[in-house]
């Protein structure tokens, strides 16, 4: 149960000291249980980067995991209830809201106004996300009343109750409205329990796993790309510390402003955080975190490992001194020589006609690769609808990383089609199979399209001329009369 930090900046090798080591342990005459633990977006390029590694030609006591996956892994598979949807989320929000309005204090007038349950949807979302139950918001209620207002034993000390959620100071109209939030927390929980996953109950079960599995049991473990942990995670990882033999845990920060804090009395260190605020700060919060529970969970910390050497950008010492010393106001001024440009386009659409000639110009004339070559901007929102339109048409292979619906897939579509088709026929809009046919106003008179389950913006009419007259033109009605069908053959 030891734990050993591997700090260093961007590109100074912090994964693939990890993948290194993994292999390592890999190639050894060993059975212990390996764990290599990224974000969900990294599993597949983690790997691919462990298999390439020589004399690694397969594996099967190492599992690459994301937090989504290792929670699969500790609940078991057909344990879980269905997930409820962010839709389905506000729904039941809604419901709480409408059936608890009388009873909310502050939030009462504003319960059903447009919007208001997608808010606080959004605020119990979040509660989840950072494992928090009821019972902490009542927590933090109860530490907010005024001290008059408390129950208190004679001669007791007012302790207020140790809760993640631990204010500042007392206030009435604070302490009111998370009284709010509170009951409709709680009833939440009630209407979720026993119909879809609990996220609380689901942390606490795999929390309680951990130390029961056998892929964990002095396991080696290494975790890299974290930015920072939200309460769940922090939850499961400390129990995983726990049971694990050894662990390398590695975060992007710059050893010089950490370097006072890397101590192995982490009580003693974690008060000489940096005192001013810098690109890697989030990140040392992060490790701020974890040293200070290490320490209240006597967990052994071994010297950590300072990387400190940028090999990223071996081949341009440019881009080199441009990464350490971009944010860094009066660095000292280096030459490019001609690796780095900057360019000012008058408007989104030529800066990127300008991109797609140099990355042309590159394949055709430099020798590069389309795979070589990747293409950032601070928003993908702004510039996707250009790239579509000039890498297609100067016929440049490109992939956009942004997430998009299943639906949108054209293989998932056609897998999904071609699995209906082998179950039999297709299920209509109304409930009818697919061998339907289109009756006509004669045979299907549209008097009686209410009568068999039409819209319910379709009243009685006398015939199809009378319906357009009334809907107020041809195609809407036909729309509606390519909607009411009945089985062939009758």
């Amino acid at each position: 149960m030891a734990v050993q930090f591997v700090l260093g900046r961007s590109g100074t090798g912090k994964t693939r000291f990890c993948v290194r080591g993994i292999a390592e342990a890999l190639r050894e005459p060993s059975e212990q249980p390996l764990l290599f633990l990224v974000p969900e977006q990294a599993t597949y390029q983690a790997e691919r980067a462990i298999l390439s590694e020589p004399g690694v030609e397969g594996y099967h006591r190492l599992h690459v995991l994301s937090f989504d996956r290792l929670q699969l892994l500790l609940l078991g598979r057909h344990t879980a209830r269905p997930a409820i949807s962010r839709i389905g989320r506000e729904m039941l929000i809604h419901k709480v809201l409408r059936d608890t309005k009388d009873k909310l204090r502050i939030f009462g007038p504003s319960a059903l106004l447009p919007g208001f349950a997608r808010q606080m949807a959004g605020m119990v979302s979040e509660l989840h996300h950072n494992a928090l139950a009821p019972e902490d918001v009542d927590e933090l209620v109860k530490s907010l009343e005024p001290a008059d207002a408390r129950p208190q034993a004679e001669g007791a000390a007012l302790q207020p109750p140790a809760s993640s959620l631990q204010p500042a100071g007392g206030s009435r109209l604070t302490a009111l409205k998370f009284a709010d939030i509170a009951q409709v927390f709680h009833r939440y929980s009630q209407l979720l329990e026993g119909k879809f996953i609990d996220p609380q109950a689901q942390v606490d079960a795999a929390c309680k796993a951990v130390a029961g599995v056998d892929f964990v049991k002095g396991a080696r473990l290494w975790i890299d790309g974290f930015a920072s942990f939200t309460g769940a995670e922090l939850a499961i990882l400390g129990e995983l510390l726990k049971a694990v033999d050894h662990a390398y845990v590695a975060f992007c920060v710059d050893p010089t402003r950490v370097g006072s804090i890397t101590c192995k009395d982490a009580k003693s260190c974690v008060s000489t955080a940096p005192p001013t605020q810098g690109l890697f700060e989030p990140v040392e919060r992060t490790y701020l975190d974890l040293l200070r529970w290490a320490a209240e969970s006597k967990i052994h910390l071994t010297q950590p490992i300072i990387l400190s050497q940028v090999r990223r950008f071996d081949a341009c010492p440019p881009l080199a001194h441009m990464e350490k010393s971009i944010f860094c106001p009066g660095a000292p001024v280096s030459k490019t020589g001609g690796t780095i440009r900057l360019v000012s386009a008058p408007n989104l659409r030529s800066e990127i006609q300008f991109i797609a000639r140099q990355i042309l110009t590159l394949v055709r004339d430099k020798g590069y690769r389309y795979r070589d070559i990747a293409v950032v901007a601070s928003d993908l929102n702004h510039y996707e609808q250009y790239v579509r339109a000039y890498f297609d048409s100067y016929e440049i292979p490109f992939f956009i990383d942004k997430r998009k619906p299943l639906n949108q897939h054209s293989w998932p579509v056609h897998g999904y089609g071609c699995d209906r088709v082998q179950r039999g026929p297709a299920v209509g809009r109304h409930g009818c199979p697919s061998d339907v046919r289109v009756r006509s106003e004669r045979e299907y008179p549209l008097s009686q399209l209410h009568e068999r389950g039409g819209q319910r913006s379709v009243h009685r009419c006398g015939s199809v001329r009378q319906f357009q007259r009334l809907s107020g033109g041809r195609s809407r009605c036909r729309r509606q009369r390519a909607l009411y069908v009945r089985p062939g053959g009758e």
